[in-house]
């Protein structure tokens, strides 16, 4: 390893040291994506009051959010899964070794093989679609014969809009592996602003329910195009702005594919997990059901994004590019290091996302159509979900590193597991519990997959890195107690004093920021006096 300390960075512009100066660009990246995620978050919050403002806890609201889940279920199997997986060393390794002009050529086939995918895909689901009686879309929906032929057609507005966020999820990755994350970052805010600008416009006219949700899907569906468009500046930026091409026999191309195949098999199963549960609340529960789902799952992305994409999204280049130099020692600090840094925040985060549930709900969704009733239900599918968001932060990780590594097939035989486990879950419990048990499944899931994840990959971290996250773990539960104790006296106080029926412009920031702020502050106080060295570690990011 001794002449390799100076080889070129991931960006292919520069010559830096082997490690640190990638651990601060990284920490810097992931910073960029976390306030682009912020961001992003506010305004789908902002979306999200509008939809159900709308359309509340009905036929319409559910309808959409399956649909919905369908081209997203592809998107996270092959853009932001096994594409990203595969691609990323690919691309990485080729800068590595032949500089801009060699990725060039790399990313106008793959860009190229990537299209023509998409474009047999989407095309074959549309067929099947339409081949498909409107009758198997009918569920418990009370015999309201509007459903199965709304759902339908909403699937075949929201299908296509796997092709452009799956191209624009393969320029953020090209992007990323040149240290560049500002653009990749800001698309999903610029999606969700059109939007809510689609929302308003249909809630502005004399249209019907049905209608009005359909216009949504259209607008949606121009939101994609309009956020791979964005991505082009930075494509010219990074040099690989290129034309496509169809070269089947690209040895890169060919690669991605073998790569792809074990990555694809694993998401599947993952993917399939939350394709029928959401299927499940709807013939199981009630056809509004996939709508309550989906803004549980809406509230806990809000941290899940803040800390675990931004952290996988930001050091996956570094640990692919330590993994394809074979350095495993300076890969598993790197994990340990992030892990940690990780962990020490998700913590705090699910439990203030716990405390501030209730008034998350009856503050930005219970609103218009949305009744009180539905906003509690909300509650407790977003206070059962936190439960599980250490574990969906340490995945984002975890499986990275054994992507980096080379080891394809432990995340895949993991998910297969699950997969049985997940469903029996939900096939027990939600006719019993509703809602509530679908979201038991989610966080069982979540962190029986980093577990199994971790305790897999232990012996190749080494035990000094197992038992330093354990220190981790203490620390954040014994900061995070009065995080919790503060902003629920805060939260109980200012929601008493500002009840419903107050202008929400006093109300979110008194009613919410003011408690979060609070938290955030008490645990950062109580963990510097507990000596946490993950403090010094974020501050260095920053740097």
């Amino acid at each position: 390893m001794g002449g390799q300390k100076q080889r070129s960075c991931p960006d292919g512009h520069s010559r830096c040291p082997e490690h640190e100066p990638g651990v601060r660009r990284f920490g810097r990246g992931a910073l960029r994506i976390a306030a682009w995620t912020l961001v992003s978050r506010v305004l789908g919050l902002v979306r999200d009051r509008f939809m159900v403002g709308l359309f509340g806890r009905g036929m319409e609201f559910g309808a959409f959010s399956l649909a919905w889940t369908v081209p997203n279920v592809f998107r996270r199997l092959l853009g932001e899964g096994a594409l990203t997986a595969a691609f990323v060393p690919v691309l990485t390794r080729r800068i590595d070794s032949e500089g801009i002009e060699g990725a060039r050529r790399s990313f106008a086939a793959i860009v190229g093989g990537l299209t023509a995918l998409l474009l047999i895909i989407v095309g074959g689901l549309l067929c099947l679609l339409g081949l498909i009686p409107v009758e198997w879309f009918a569920s418990n929906a009370g015999g309201d014969e509007r459903y199965p032929q709304l759902l339908r057609s909403l699937l075949f507005i929201l299908l296509p809009y796997l092709i452009p966020v799956s191209l624009m999820t393969l320029s953020a990755a090209a992007q990323n592996v040149t240290g560049r994350f500002a653009l990749p970052a800001a698309a999903p805010a610029l999606l969700n602003a059109v939007w809510i600008a689609g929302v308003v416009w249909a809630g502005t006219g004399e249209a019907d329910a049905d209608q009005r949700v359909i216009l949504v899907g259209i607008v949606v569906l121009c939101g994609g195009f309009l956020q791979l468009l964005l991505q082009l500046p930075g494509l010219v930026q990074s040099g690989l702005l290129v034309c496509p091409r169809l070269a089947l026999a690209d040895p890169d191309l060919r690669e991605i594919v073998r790569t792809m195949a074990p990555i694809v098999l694993g998401l599947s199963v993952v993917q399939l997990n939350v394709l029928a549960t959401q299927f499940l609340a709807a013939f199981l529960v009630d056809p509004g059901a996939p709508g309550v789902l989906y803004l549980g799952n809406r509230l806990l992305e809000f941290p899940h994004a803040l800390l675990g994409v931004a952290l996988g999204t930001a050091v996956f280049p570094l640990l692919t590019l330590l993994g394809s130099r074979d350095d495993h020692v300076e890969l598993a600090r790197i994990l340990r290091r992030t892990l940690a840094n990780g962990l020490f925040l998700a913590i705090p985060a699910a439990a203030g996302l716990f405390v501030m549930a209730p008034w998350l709900a009856e503050v930005l969704f219970v609103t218009g159509r949305f009744s009180a009733e539905a906003g509690s239900e909300t509650t407790v599918v977003t206070r059962i979900m936190c439960l599980g968001l250490p574990g969906l932060i340490a995945v984002q990780l975890l499986a990275r590193a054994f992507y980096a590594m080379g080891d394809l097939r432990t995340p895949v035989r993991i998910a297969v597991v699950l997969l049985v486990v997940v469903q029996g879950i939900n096939i027990g419990l939600a006719p019993v519990l509703g809602t509530a048990g679908l979201a038991c499944s989610s966080a069982v899931g979540a962190n029986a997959n980093a577990l199994l994840l971790f305790f897999l990959l232990r012996p190749r971290l080494g035990p000094a890195e197992g038992g330093a996250l354990a220190g981790t773990l203490l620390r954040s539960v014994l900061a995070t107690v009065p995080t919790a104790i503060v902003a629920l006296a805060l939260v109980t106080w200012l929601g008493g004093m500002f009840p419903v029926g107050t202008s929400l412009a006093l109300r979110l920031p008194l009613v919410l920021v003011v408690p979060g702020a609070a938290g955030v502050v008490t645990f950062l106080v109580t963990a510097r006096l507990l000596g946490a060295t993950e403090l010094a570690e974020l501050r260095r990011a920053r740097k």
